[in-house]
């Protein structure tokens, strides 16, 4: 050693205070003695500010003291040699990862410390949350790759599989001259092939906004329009069910948004309600501006929904759906489009809900004025 320094004192110092990592000398209490110069480069104090503190009470993150207090017991006991991580004040206010390894040196008359070395690890954690937020991310994604396929394989066939038989019983009664039969197929027929079209329109969208080849067309046009328009185009399948649907809604509401998008929400939800409503139910539609946020709800009296329900509702990868009060099916995709839509506008979507007394499904966009 004295070979390698010489006079050496200098030399150790330089490579001391040119380390990427730090020397620590604390006492038996934890305060802290000694820390090299390399601390103002790794935490922007200078070695002065850092001396004669009790470090683990004043620098270090709350819900890191105790692991930490932890640590330097089990090095004071000499039963373990640290390796714990923690996060430190940087004197610019944010928080520094370090990871302290250890040893007990205070029976050392040389020393009569413990000494930690200290070493910054915050790239190495931003590195590890990059790749668990990847990891979290690739799940999604199978996840929803999962959920897709299984509604290709299950929901599309479905109402394909109604259309191939009930063609075969139709050209049966076709032959046999039964025309009252033909009719009540040619029905059937029809009610699986919209249902068939609708699914395949909504997977179309959904995959387009999944890829990013969805486009976004904001527009200026007028809300309360568009309600009524969705509740006319929805009135045939309220009517059938003798479901009566009210609003409440100002004269005019202009908007700055896609329509269609809007649209699509518009008619998601308003088709969910009449699904979910008894028959002789009611359905109330509110729209309203509050602190420059558009708000649109739609109330139902229906079947509503159980609370560990509700968050699956807009999760592709839970799988959420159930038949409506006349046995409707669906796949619970609507309510996705629903909220990848809203979210393309920078708003909210969510619902309020108890069981057997009805759901009101609200979303909210930011209300651009009128330029």
């Amino acid at each position: 050693m004295e070979k390698l320094f010489g006079a050496g004192e200098e030399k150790f110092k330089q490579l001391i205070k040119n380390s990427f990592d730090m020397i620590v000398l604390l006492d038996a209490n934890g305060v802290q003695k000694y820390v090299s110069e390399s601390c103002e480069k790794i935490l922007g104090f200078k070695q002065e500010e850092l001396m004669n503190i009790s470090v683990i009470e004043e620098m270090l993150h709350p819900d890191d003291q105790q692991k930490v207090l932890q640590g330097f017991k089990d090095i004071l006991n000499k039963t373990a040699y640290g390796g714990t991580q923690y996060r430190h004040r940087h004197k610019n206010g944010n928080w520094v990862y370090l990871e302290a390894f250890g040893t007990n040196q205070l029976d050392n008359p040389e020393l009569r410390s413990v000494v930690l070395n200290v070493r910054d690890i915050t790239e190495r954690k931003k590195a590890e949350t990059a790749l668990l937020e990847s990891e979290k991310q690739l799940k999604e994604l199978n996840a929803t790759k999962d959920r897709f396929f299984s509604i290709i394989a299950h929901d599309l066939k479905s109402p394909f599989n109604s259309i191939v038989g009930f063609c075969n019983l139709l050209q049966k009664e076709i032959e046999d001259d039964n025309y009252q039969a033909v009719s009540k197929y040619v029905k059937i027929i029809r009610k699986s092939s919209q249902k068939a079209m609708d699914l395949l329109a909504n997977l179309l969208i959904w995959s387009q906004a999944q890829t990013g080849r969805l486009e976004f067309n904001p527009e200026y046009f007028e809300l309360v329009a568009s309600i009524k328009e969705a509740m006319d185009l929805l009135g045939d399948a309220a009517y059938q069910k003798s479901i009566t649907i009210d609003y409440e809604l100002p004269k005019e509401i202009p908007v700055y948004a896609d329509k269609e998008m809007i649209n699509s929400v518009l008619r998601n939800l308003l088709s969910n309600a009449i699904k979910f409503t008894y028959p002789n139910g009611k359905i109330l539609v509110k729209a309203k501006v509050k602190n420059n946020q558009l708000i649109v709800s739609v109330k139902d009296n229906g079947t509503g929904i159980n609370q560990e329900d509700i968050t699956k509702l807009f999760k592709i990868e839970d799988s959420y759906s159930t038949s409506g009060t006349n046995w409707e099916t669906g796949t619970g995709l609507g309510l996705i489009l629903c909220k990848d839509f809203v979210e393309m506008h920078n708003g909210k979507i969510w619902v309020e809900s108890e069981k057997e007394k009805g759901s009101t499904f609200y979303f909210s966009i930011p209300n651009l004025p009128n330029e």
